[in-house]
């Protein structure tokens, strides 16, 4: 019970037992008003009844006496009149049993009242005539006073009720520093800081605001510093300063992380040669503007196609990972990266008749990072020799299936819900709780298995990730339907989450899922939030309303800052494997891993470490501010979702 309601109660609890208290002191007084005025009404009927009949009694007037005693009665409220003659031992007696009008026969029966009598001898001389009673009725002091009560009654309800709404009003406006204390904890809970609530005028609660306001102002302050301290080291170890591209070492941290899992793709090296004649002839500062400018196109590349990593390696080269790219999507690719610079040189063209070479290699199987760049510079020093043209592509066996072939098979596999499942556990490091098991999808097809990162690229790129998606979290809310003890973490793909259909579908489907929503997580990839997305957002704030986890999967990766985190305020991150790669290395630096980690923990968000091989490694993990951990410690398990 809220602490409004617990005053309230109690005032109005001690407002009412006074009223009450006042109540029944007012009614007793008016109680025993009634009785002394009937009993000195009974006394005085009495002595002048008395004085009104002796003449007829001496006379021996009996009918005169009736007809006194008959006046009185009539003209008076009385229960008993009654005069026994001595002559004669005749008795005159008038009674009057009636009920009384306008009161309730329940309250009468509390007898509150006594009937008041009196009795008196009449005499002439020293003669006795007779003896005269005189009883009152009380039915005038129960109508008085039920009156009384009625009126005194609706006096105090109204007061009381006014009394209420008063109270009601005056606590609200009390309390209202403590209510507004309350709702910063929450905003402090959800992970939302800096705001600010207006000193109260009660000194006792002016000091309590004050402190919360501060606790909130630091708390977003350091939330801040972390931040900026990641994005510092992040710039200082991963990007190039004048492109503002990613440099080598943050090119190496990506492709391992690609190369780590199944999939498709390919590589391509770029040799913008013509930056050292520009460098000779216009110097420093032209040199690193047309550098610069070259960054911004890249960039742009990245924003319009999510799967590209672009990274300068060299003085002179730089390097692009197309995640996902088939041969012919790397050979366009190169084609609009010539075009795009060629625009961007103006007048710098006529230094150099061929200003860059691009030697390109597409991922097979096997492959390692050094593997595919060897292959790559190959390609790029035999571009170089070409009489025509600027690129060439590194002689590999193409053992891919075409595009148009895994846009059928998947068609085919959505159509049938046809997908397979394995699902990988993510413990806690410091205890034995489970976050939840992601749910990974395979194909299937004459005893050929590909893995996600094989076809999901021509998901993304036919726009099948909506009906992808539906698919996968209809099959999961059914077996977590099944299983009570089974919790699962969903990855949304990026072509499903850009559509408002899926997004107004995800919301009305969540709310038919609302039983199963405590054990459902969805994983967002990081990329996804590098620009304010509002109806992703509100979609997403629909899910935690209900009770459905949140996460972002590839934290880190790209060299944006942290700052959405406080807006999208996830459940948990999964770190990007090339900086857990870094920290676990032999001599491997983990400050950048602690600051990305920081700055998520004080926002209270589990930050979790991906493709963990082994207990040594946990062991490593659990010396930085790394929550939980998932990898082939644990490998993946079959699962059957149609269970």
């Amino acid at each position: 019970m809220t602490l409004y309601r617990q005053l309230l109660i109690v005032v109005l609890l001690i407002y009412g037992g006074l009223l009450a208290v006042v109540f029944s002191i007012e009614i007793g007084n008016t109680r025993s008003y009634l009785s002394e005025q009937q009993l000195s009404d009974v006394n005085n009927t009495s002595t002048s009844l008395g004085l009104s009949l002796s003449p007829y009694l001496e006379d021996g007037d009996v009918v005169g006496a009736e007809s006194v005693i008959n006046a009185m009665f009539d003209s008076g409220y009385y229960q008993q009149i009654s005069l026994t003659l001595f002559a004669d031992e005749s008795v005159i007696d008038r009674q009057n049993s009636s009920a009384i009008e306008g009161v309730p026969e329940w309250f009468t029966s509390f007898e509150l009242f006594q009937p008041s009598s009196q009795q008196q001898v009449l005499t002439s001389g020293w003669m006795q005539l007779g003896e005269l009673t005189v009883v009152g009725h009380s039915g005038f002091a129960y109508l008085q006073l039920w009156n009384a009560m009625v009126d005194l009654a609706k006096l105090f309800v109204v007061g009381y009720l006014a009394t209420v709404l008063m109270l009601m009003r005056a606590l609200r406006y009390l309390l209202k520093p403590l209510e507004q204390i309350q709702q910063q904890a929450k905003l402090i809970e959800q992970r939302e800081f800096g705001q600010t609530i207006p000193l109260p005028h009660t000194l006792e609660l002016r000091s309590v605001v004050g402190a919360i306001n501060h606790m909130s102002d630091n708390i977003a302050q350091q939330f801040e510093s972390q931040v900026k301290e990641a994005n510092a080291l992040r710039e200082q170890a991963f990007q190039d300063s004048v492109s503002g591209l990613g440099n080598r070492a943050y090119f190496i941290n990506q492709s391992k992380s690609w190369l780590a899992e199944s999939g498709v793709g390919g590589l391509a090296l770029i040799s913008l040669d013509i930056i050292e004649a520009i460098h000779v002839k216009e110097g420093f500062s032209a040199r690193d503007e047309f550098i610069h400018s070259v960054g911004e196109l890249f960039t742009a590349y990245t924003q319009q196609q999510q799967q590209l990593v672009f990274a300068r390696i060299s003085n002179l080269e730089f390097a692009v990972l197309a995640e996902g790219f088939d041969q012919q999507q790397l050979l366009d690719l190169a084609q609009q990266v010539h075009q795009d610079i060629l625009e961007r040189l103006a007048t710098w063209k006529q230094y150099m008749p061929r200003p860059l070479v691009i030697g390109l290699v597409l991922r097979q199987k096997d492959e390692n990072i050094g593997e595919l760049l060897t292959a790559a510079d190959t390609a790029l020093h035999v571009a170089r020799e070409l009489r025509e043209g600027f690129f060439s592509l590194a002689d590999v066996e193409h053992t891919h299936i075409p595009r148009s072939q895994w846009k059928q098979l998947l068609e085919t596999t959505i159509s049938r819900q046809s997908l397979a499942y394995k699902t990988q556990i993510v413990n806690f490091i410091h205890s034995d709780k489970v976050l939840h098991h992601e749910l990974f999808t395979t194909i299937e097809v004459d005893a050929q298995h590909y893995a996600a990162g094989q076809f999901m690229p021509a998901v993304e790129q036919f726009r099948l990730g909506a009906k992808f998606d539906q698919m996968v979290i209809e099959q999961a809310a059914s077996a977590l339907s099944k299983h009570a003890d089974l919790s699962l973490a969903i990855n949304l793909t990026l072509s499903a989450i850009s559509e408002q259909s899926f997004l107004t579908w995800l919301g009305e489907a969540a709310v038919q899922l609302k039983s199963v929503a405590h054990r459902m997580a969805f994983e967002i990839p990081e990329t996804a939030f590098l620009q304010e997305n509002a109806e992703l957002e509100k979609t997403l704030g629909l899910l935690r309303a209900l009770g459905f986890q949140i996460g972002i999967d590839q934290y880190g990766r790209n060299l944006n800052s942290l700052s959405y985190l406080s807006r999208v305020k996830p459940n948990y991150v999964k770190i990007d494997y090339g900086y857990t790669a870094q920290a676990l290395a032999e001599e491997g630096d983990t400050h950048f891993l602690s600051a990305i980690c920081r700055a998520a923990r004080n926002l209270q968000i589990v930050t979790v470490a991906q493709r963990v091989e082994n207990q040594q490694q946990v062991e490593l993990l659990s010396a930085l501010p790394v929550d939980a951990y998932q990898g082939y410690v644990a490998p993946p398990q079959r699962f059957k979702l149609a269970e």
